[in-house]
């Protein structure tokens, strides 16, 4: 799989969103201070729903399972996070692979056409380009290197936020 996209994914996401927006988020060195970790990332990220918000947290899988993007029995390991990137972090973004099976972000705020997630091949070609539409699930293969783009706003009010989702399969 390179990738799969797919709109709407929150049923009634203006009654989910006010849920995700109260949920606290940290700055990579605090994350890293509280967690004892040493993540790179710009912006603002949550600690794992599970801990958080266990009920978004099993909500969000019953969606992955429900649009069949993911089977339950071929499930090892699933963790989803808030992030929050804003204007001052285009800066920061850089081309990286994460080191899971499967990777997904949902796109939480308002529609910015100008924003995105880029996936490229080994040479640091674009081979996709996602725009960021309110509440559109990208899911991809964790082996693509990738880049999110077009970071905007000031706070989480206005800002880039996504529901983000690591995955290991069995």
């Amino acid at each position: 799989m390179i990738a799969k996209q797919v709109e709407d994914f929150i049923p009634r996401l203006d009654f989910i969103l006010p849920e995700l927006k109260k949920i606290k988020l940290y700055d990579q060195e605090s994350l890293n201070s509280l967690r004892g970790t040493t993540e790179t990332f710009p912006g603002f990220r949550s600690l794992p729903l599970v801990e958080t918000n266990p009920f978004l947290f099993e909500y969000i899988n019953f969606l992955m399972f429900f649009n069949r993007l993911i089977k339950p029995e071929e499930v090892k390991f699933i963790t989803h996070f808030i992030q929050l990137r804003l204007e001052e972090d285009n800066k920061k973004e850089f081309i990286h692979r994460d080191f899971y099976e499967l990777a997904s972000l949902v796109y939480l705020s308002e529609t910015n056409l100008n924003s995105g997630t880029r996936l490229y091949d080994i040479n640091k070609n674009i081979i996709n380009d996602f725009k960021f539409v309110k509440n559109r699930l990208i899911m991809y293969s964790g082996i693509y290197l990738h880049m999110g783009y077009g970071h905007h706003g000031t706070d989480i009010e206005n800002g880039r936020l996504t529901l983000n989702s690591f995955i290991t399969l069995k």
